[in-house]
């Protein structure tokens, strides 16, 4: 995206309504995804008629598409209108996953995941330029970002209870619709919320190359704390991208009671809608103490990598699930805000080119997560391996743990008006 954002006036439809149609469209598109995305795995598999390849394919290439897709179209859609790409991402999305259940093969159904994911991306990618451009207090700003943190736990705390009622015996139908039917509410909610006329910022920025900005990704990694910020969020995404391919795989496949499966799915988002407030009051008295953000990312990959040892140490399915669920969900809460603080510290190059190379980092570790979860272990699971596949995860985990630790940068808070020389956005106008 722009390195310089321009910021238009408040004035055009308020801020107030600006708040209101992201929030909105954000709880409807979070409902959406968060329905659909615990049973994503499963319905690949018997789409296919239970082609592991397959379901692991479709799940690291709809986390590629929805993370990365709109990168190769980003100077088509900056010349466009908000109000036309932004609902246009969510029509796609709508289109593609009403036809997925109508289509038959192994290759119509993965082009139309990937072509929400597509959607998906255009849509996050836009809305973030959006909010910046069109806000001019970090205040307010923050105000939205809790918002759109609020939603999407909520539909990801309710999501997998309407997949639970929704996808009955093996048919997607009525939930492909609901899903559907949501992505097209968000839309609608854009279509009348957003400015009329407002575009994208038009910077020297916009019309770099992929070759510069290639250029400028590789002097972000000759940086150590590049280099450490990058290796810690793609290790601790990997094991993140576990909790709704390999971990659903297992609740699907292993636990009867549709109620049951429902609430291991949602436990994460409750638990940090409750409590991610009081961790995160806990981890900012440890950074004013001293600790920095890769020392508090490696606290959180330590989680992930027990939460994944404990479905592999001979617990019943269901004890073991709980119990990884509560870790894994203290695990996220820890990892995943501090993702951002520790790109945040680098002041080698832009703000904006450290958010996208933590968005390269983030989308990888995630996307081959995923891949192994649904591909990997269906074969472990279908020969008995499955405390097999988790033990060694866990030991990857660890793994990439030592190689944090071993890597840990003595980093200071930067000097005040650093990351401002770096991020012309938070110069105030």
């Amino acid at each position: 995206m722009t390195d310089v954002l321009d910021r238009a006036s408040p004035s055009r439809t308020g801020v107030s309504v600006l708040r209101f149609t992201v929030g909105a469209d954000y709880l409807a598109s979070g409902f959406a995804r968060f329905s659909l995305v615990p049973v994503l795995a499963i319905m690949l598999t018997r789409s296919s008629g239970g082609a592991s390849w397959v379901t692991g394919v479709g799940l690291f290439g709809f986390l590629v598409c929805a993370g990365l897709g709109a990168l190769p179209v980003t100077r088509l859609v900056s010349r466009l209108r908000y109000v036309v790409t932004l609902p246009g991402g969510m029509l796609i999305s709508a289109a593609c996953f009403g036809l997925f259940d109508y289509v038959h093969g192994t290759w119509l159904p993965l082009t139309l995941l990937f072509g929400a994911g597509f959607g998906i991306s255009v849509h996050t990618t836009l809305c973030r330029v959006l909010i910046v451009q069109c806000v001019p207090s970090e205040q307010s700003r923050n105000n939205i970002y809790c918002i759109q943190q609020v939603t999407t736990n909520a539909a990801g705390a309710v999501g997998p209870f309407i997949a639970g009622v929704l996808y009955i015996n093996g048919d997607g139908r009525p939930l492909l619709v609901f899903v559907s039917g949501a992505y097209l509410l968000a839309a609608v909610v854009l279509l009348v919320g957003l400015p009329k006329t407002l575009t994208p910022p038009k910077t020297h920025a916009a019309q770099t190359t992929a070759q510069s900005r290639f250029a400028g990704s590789m002097r972000l990694l000759r940086d150590p704390d590049g280099r450490r910020a990058c290796l810690a969020t793609t290790c601790g995404s990997f094991a993140y991208g576990q909790f709704y391919s390999a971990f659903a795989l297992l609740v699907v496949l292993a636990i009867g009671p549709v109620l049951v499966r429902s609430a291991l799915l949602a436990g994460p988002p409750l638990v940090i809608a409750v409590l991610q407030v009081a961790v995160t009051m806990v981890m900012n008295r440890r950074l004013r103490s001293g600790s920095t953000p890769l020392a508090l990312m490696i606290t959180g990959m330590v989680l992930f990598g027990v939460a994944i040892a404990l479905l592999g140490i001979g617990m019943s399915v269901l004890i073991g699930s709980i119990v990884a669920m509560a870790v894994w969900s203290f695990a996220e809460m820890v990892f995943v805000p501090t993702v951002s603080l520790a790109f945040n510290r680098i002041t080698t190059v832009s703000r904006m080119a450290a958010s996208n190379l933590q968005g390269l980092a983030w989308t990888a570790g995630e996307s081959l997560g995923s891949l192994c979860g649904g591909a990997i272990f269906l074969i472990c699971y279908r020969h008995g391996a499955a405390s097999a596949y988790w033990l060694a995860l866990a030991a990857a985990t660890f793994a990439g743990v030592l190689g944090c630790v071993r890597l840990r940068p003595v980093t200071s808070v930067p000097p005040q008006g650093e990351e401002e020389r770096h991020d012309p956005s938070r110069r105030t106008p």
